[in-house]
């Protein structure tokens, strides 16, 4: 018969605290650390060691279980299936939290004894992540898991991200998923199970004018590009980046006519061009974006000529 054991921790307390109490102690167990202590890495460092505690629990209860290890010595567990917000890169702005959903599959024994997973950002694990996130369950103390077969189990974990507090520019770009899982077979630690990237939200203003206008005479299209601060928790210019201005006729669809930098100092993020009124015609701008940004298109403009 097939188990799913889940054996309590003791190589290092766990502890469940709410943001005000996380705030005041300037830890982050099961969360994002606050930016002073990322900038000194202690939250991360004590998310991490919790992590480190559970593996070597589970491992401990294992090695509890000889008969059942040496039943399936010669299987493996394997981590598959890793999915991260649904395969999806996640946008965040300057104050509604967002929520990730972690999802992956464990094979091997019959019995699973501890699986986690965690969001990390830096070069190695060993060398100190900037950023160290284990789930809520994890947090709570719930087990993620539910056996889906003899040997397979079906794992899923959430993290709340609240970019009020917890996130700095130095933030934005790729992040690295650790899975661990230990069952009957042996106990697996994969530091990189998946890669995503953590985005600042981008948005765009479009206008053009004058509406109407006269046949003949200058159209001016005006748009700003602007994606989340996290370190000011507002929005600001995103300079020399590429834009699109795409246009179409008020039955067509849009196309690319043109593409532009965006502008620096006190004209970040803005790009401004101008077209002759010949007819009836919709303008709008198009960012593609990059590692750090999402890409955003701005809602069209129709122009009245007369």
């Amino acid at each position: 018969m097939s188990q799913h054991s889940r054996k309590k921790f003791t190589s290092g307390k766990k502890v469940t605290l709410g943001v005000s109490a996380l705030a005041a102690s300037g830890l982050a167990v099961g969360l994002l650390v606050t930016p002073s202590a990322t900038a000194s890495g202690t939250g991360a460092a004590e998310a991490l060691k919790q992590s480190k505690a559970a593996f070597a629990d589970a491992s401990a209860a294992r090695a509890d279980a000889p008969k059942a290890r040496a039943a399936n010595a010669a299987a493996a567990t394997v981590v598959s299936n890793v999915t991260v917000n649904g395969g999806n890169s996640a946008a965040v702005g300057t104050t509604n939290t967002q929520t990730i959903t972690v999802k992956w599959k464990v094979s091997g024994g019959p019995t699973l004894y501890g699986s986690e997973a965690s969001l990390w950002r830096g070069t190695t694990i060993e060398d100190g992540p900037e950023q160290f996130i284990t789930s809520e369950q994890f947090n709570a103390n719930i087990d993620p898991c539910v056996q889906s077969g003899d040997s397979t189990f079906d794992c899923k974990a959430t993290y709340k991200i609240d970019p009020g507090y917890q996130l700095t520019n130095a933030d934005a770009g790729a992040w690295k998923l650790q899975v661990w899982a230990v069952t009957d077979s042996a106990s697996e630690d994969t530091e990189n199970a998946k890669t995503w990237y953590l985005k600042r939200w981008s948005r765009m203003s479009n206008n053009a004018s004058p509406e109407p206008v006269a046949k003949g005479k200058t159209i001016t299209i005006t748009g700003k590009l602007e994606r989340a601060n996290w370190d000011t928790h507002k929005y600001a210019g995103y300079t020399q980046q590429t834009v699109r201005l795409q246009e179409r006729s008020l039955t067509g669809s849009y196309a690319t006519t043109s593409s532009h930098s965006t502008g620096t100092g006190s004209l970040a993020g803005v790009e401004k061009q101008t077209r002759t009124a010949t007819a009836d015609r919709c303008y709008r701008y198009k960012f593609e974006g990059t590692t750090t940004t999402p890409p955003v298109t701005a809602a069209g403009d129709c122009v009245d000529v007369r």
